[in-house]
């Protein structure tokens, strides 16, 4: 009748004191891990299993859930069998379940190996990669994978490299189970024990092999122009062959441009071929800074270009380098004592949508080129009749778009933020709509990147701003409430504000309160690890106003800048959530997005809640808030009032 335990020891009392009951409601454990711990301890009470051994989750007072591994024994029975006492253990598993999650679900190769080097697990991505299953390698050495390509002074100099600074890196050929060399980036490190001694081996490593056999294309042959040092015709059709089969592989478009420069053999025959090569370095320097680094170019031949601009998802950033190739070609060339004005014209086709293969790609190209010659010249078009059309309402849209801030055609919307415990409301999304003056309501997706792409993203930037400070003003003296608004801000609006002290005057300006605001940010803008964007992060901290970052989970944000940036929210991404089902792998990502951000003292909110069962779901990991369709669609100022506000 007696329990004794220490004061973490929480499980245990679940369990004795009448917790196996099923009208028990204040149980620690979670919900769907009751039935396996009740069945556990009773198979060892009634003597089937020797030990009692369990994994489960438990709630902590903060309200977050722990992994626990509750391990006992009976070591007292009456005669007839009943269980008289039982002493165990209970450990917080919770670091290790989810680096075993990280661990299964790498695209990075991993092993470990023991003291002796001997292989005692493997992750999904080195079956994958090898060929090898986790039978095949469990207790062999690494050396099943050598190649024979190395000799025995290579893996010594490894050795010794390892034991002397307790890591090695490098590139080896290793070989898969049948027998296929490939080339690998591996790195090895030594985890040792409290007494310094090496306990076991960790071996992270990639599969490099397209990526070696790119680089020995490039070492073999001669395939750069002579005279603008870009690629030439054969590397550049080779790396179109390459980008399809990418693109094919990945599902991504992919554009082609053709240039041409206009009226060069007039050039040519009147000042000479000197002039006309050095005209041609000149314009090829050009064309190359219009591009981001990831587009390929090439000289084609003659006063011909040609360029690859790949992953484009829409053709808003197609037309923009465009434009800035025929904008920066117009400017003057000075060649010595020779001032040489230029144009292009630009043919613009796009993969898959056009054509598949090369030969089709490059001829539709030349054909737009020409079409754009037809037209007039210094202009660009595209080989389908309907991409032309959407290219030009896309530039009547900017025009519209330059008046719509003075016409004061745009509007916020705002769409509540749910506290998914309570079902209260004190939060919403600032959400900007374009009321057009001669059309339907024009959707964020189509005229932001527009804005984006012309630096009008930075006044309409700060009118959201501003309007939605006013507005949760109004609502908070209006109702007596604490409310507070997130307002998104662009990363280009974010690059290119000098400073923060007009947005932070505004507070003083307007007699707004900081705590009223929240700023969204992306998390590709807090990967960019430069200083005037981690100076004006921190600046925001240490004002007091509180930060969100939007889209967690699609990109690669680094755990130490989540906490170096203080931030308040995660928003975990809809593609996460339209597909949350129970035991599926987005349940288990984002259980352990919302366990991590609770580890770091940050708040969840889910996007893109469409349903009950994903509302209990994200309820039942403990998700903090949630936002989305099931509670309301993004609303005017005033229908929101009447609708959330007015009836607190």
């Amino acid at each position: 009748d007696t329990l004794v335990s220490s004061k973490k020891d929480v499980c245990i009392v679940d369990i004795i004191n009448d917790s196996l009951e099923e009208d028990k409601k204040d149980s620690t454990i979670h919900p769907a891990d009751r039935e396996q711990v009740k069945a556990d301890f009773k198979d060892h009470l009634d003597g089937v299993t020797e030990f009692y051994s369990n994994k489960h989750r438990i709630l902590k007072k903060d309200g977050s859930w722990s992994w626990i591994l509750s391990r006992g024994k009976v070591v007292n029975r009456a005669p007839n069998g009943e269980p008289l006492r039982i002493i165990g253990t209970h450990t917080d598993i919770t670091e290790r379940e989810l680096a075993s999650l990280i661990y299964k679900n790498s695209s990075q190769c991993m092993f470990v190996s023991d003291s002796n080097n001997n292989i005692i697990s493997v992750n999904p991505a080195f079956i994958k990669v090898t060929g090898y299953s986790e039978g095949d390698v469990l207790g062999k050495n690494p050396k099943i994978l050598a190649s024979g390509k190395h000799d025995r002074n290579f893996y010594k100099k490894m050795w010794q490299v390892l034991k002397s600074r307790g890591y090695w890196s490098g590139e080896l050929l290793n070989k898969r189970k049948n027998g296929e060399i490939y080339n690998q980036e591996l790195k090895i490190d030594s985890v040792v024990n409290e007494n310094g001694i090496v306990d076991h081996y960790v071996a992270l490593f990639s599969d490099v092999t397209q990526k070696k056999k790119s680089e020995e294309i490039i070492k073999k042959q001669a395939n750069f122009d002579s005279l603008t040092h870009l690629e030439n015709r054969r590397m550049f059709k080779l790396r179109l062959e390459q980008e399809i089969e990418r693109s094919s592989r990945l599902n991504i478009p992919f554009a082609v441009f053709f240039i041409d420069l206009d009226h060069f053999k007039d050039v040519n025959d009147s000042l000479g071929h000197d002039v006309g090569d050095n005209l041609l370095i000149e314009a090829s320097l050009r064309i190359k800074k219009s591009l981001r680094e990831s587009d390929i170019v090439a000289r084609f031949g003659g006063d011909e270009f040609t360029v690859i601009l790949p992953d484009v998802k829409e053709t808003v950033g197609v037309d923009s380098i465009a434009e800035k190739i025929i904008t920066l070609l117009k400017e003057p060339f000075i060649l010595g004592k020779d001032t040489i004005y230029l144009s292009a014209s630009i043919g613009i086709t796009l993969y898959p949508n056009d054509a598949r293969s090369e030969s089709e790609l490059l001829t539709n190209a030349d054909q737009a080129m020409y079409e754009a010659k037809k037209m007039g010249r210094s202009r660009f078009h595209y080989f389908t009749s309907s991409m032309q059309e959407i290219a030009q309402k896309r530039k009547n849209l900017l025009t519209d778009l330059h008046i719509a801030l003075e016409s004061e055609e745009f509007e916020i919307y705002y769409q509540p933020i749910v506290d998914l415990a309570t079902s209260d409301i004190f939060k919403a999304e600032a959400l900007i709509r374009w009321n057009h003056h001669n059309k339907e309501q024009i959707s964020p997706m189509n005229f932001i990147p527009l804005a984006e792409q012309s630096g009008l993203i930075v006044n309409i930037g700060d009118w959201v701003y501003k309007e939605s400070i006013y507005q949760v003003k109004k609502w908070i003296e209006k109702y007596k409430i604490d409310f507070k608004v997130s307002i998104n801000m662009s990363p280009m609006q974010f690059k290119n504000m000098a400073n923060l002290d007009e947005w932070i005057d505004y507070f003083k300006i307007s007699g707004s309160s900081k705590d009223s605001v929240v700023i969204e940010i992306t998390e590709s803008l807090l990967m960019e690890n430069e200083q005037i964007i981690t100076g004006k992060l921190l600046r925001f901290r240490d004002e007091g106003i509180e930060i969100s970052l939007d889209d967690f989970g699609i990109g690669y944000s680094s755990l130490s800048y989540l906490k170096k940036m203080d931030i308040d929210y995660l928003k975990i991404d809809k593609s996460f959530i339209e597909n949350l089902k129970p035991n599926s792998s987005e349940m288990a990502l984002c259980e352990a997005i919302v366990v991590m951000a609770h580890k770091l003292d940050i708040k969840v909110i889910a996007e893109g809640i469409e349903t009950k069962e994903q509302r209990d779901l994200l309820l039942m990991m403990d998700c903090d808030y949630g936002q989305g369709y099931y509670f309301s669609k993004p609303i005017p100022s005033d229908e929101f009032e009447k609708k959330f506000l007015a009836k607190m």
